[in-house]
């Protein structure tokens, strides 16, 4: 049996930690991996063997469930690009969304590998918001605010991923029914590659769009609702991306920060 230590963190999150350097990840229990996550949003796993082929990655992925593919496959290479085509290949920020927003379904856990993380202290941190943390701190007259909006999303398919979408900004969990939030910050022309660009449907008489921008980016990165990973090599993380959004922050060019994704629906 596969001795491991799990430590909670705050305000959400788990570290799974192996008492033996280089234990194999498929001799955990799945299935409590899977309550893990379910309880703690984001759940870190260390002192794992890391895997140096995808094949690997990919073959612990579908013991999880169906893959989602895309036009790369099934692994996308997170790490700078020579020449991005997509503001997730540079090292600038990147700001809250959830995956999977124009894909025909969307995955239910992310799981990642930090093949290289970034130098300590140079940025690079996943940050990540359990948004029903925000809605159960909402005062109810924002809430009944929210609940009415739709949210239209629209952006030119650079790299691969893109469209054009609507979208209720608060829906039930597909799995538990908690209500979530699903929203992805604008992203302005001259600030990002592939801008991202947002109409909101349904708000008060008075409130322009970029009010309730601005309320909605205080409420997600509320340290209260927020939790910033810092990558060391040979993490995984293991993620609910219903419950969650996620993003990036900026970190120093040249600094090494590769990470493995697999979506799992």
């Amino acid at each position: 049996m596969t001795a491991y230590t799990v430590t909670a963190l705050k305000p959400f999150g788990a570290v799974v930690e192996a008492h033996q350097e280089g234990t194999d990840l498929g001799s955990i229990d799945l299935e409590a991996v899977r309550a893990l996550v379910g309880e703690h949003r984001v759940v870190v796993l260390r002192r794992f063997r890391s895997w140096a082929h995808k094949d690997e990655l990919v073959a612990y992925a579908r013991r999880w469930g169906d893959l989602l593919s895309w036009n790369f496959g099934e692994v996308l290479d997170l790490e700078v690009h020579a020449d991005p085509k997509d503001y997730v290949f540079t090292p600038g920020p990147v700001p809250y969304h959830w995956d999977g927003a124009f894909a025909e379904k969307t995955p239910t856990h992310q799981i990642f590998q930090c093949v290289k993380a970034p130098a300590r202290g140079t940025g690079g941190r996943t940050t990540f918001c359990d948004t029903t943390m925000v809605l159960d701190a909402l005062p109810a007259e924002k809430r009944a605010q929210w609940e009415a909006l739709s949210v239209t999303y629209r952006k030119e398919k650079t790299a691969h991923y893109g469209g054009h979408i609507t979208a209720r900004l608060v829906q039930p969990h597909p799995h538990t029914g908690v209500p979530t939030i699903r929203y992805a910050e604008p992203l302005a022309p001259e600030e990002f590659l592939s801008p991202l660009f947002l109409d909101v449907d349904g708000l008060p008489e008075g409130t322009d769009a970029e009010a309730f921008f601005a309320d909605i980016k205080e409420r997600l990165y509320s340290p209260d609702v927020m939790y910033e990973h810092a990558w060391e090599d040979g993490d995984f993380v293991i993620t609910d991306n219903h419950a969650l959004v996620h993003g990036r922050t900026a970190f120093t060019q040249g600094s090494p920060r590769h990470l493995r994704r697999v979506h799992v629906l």
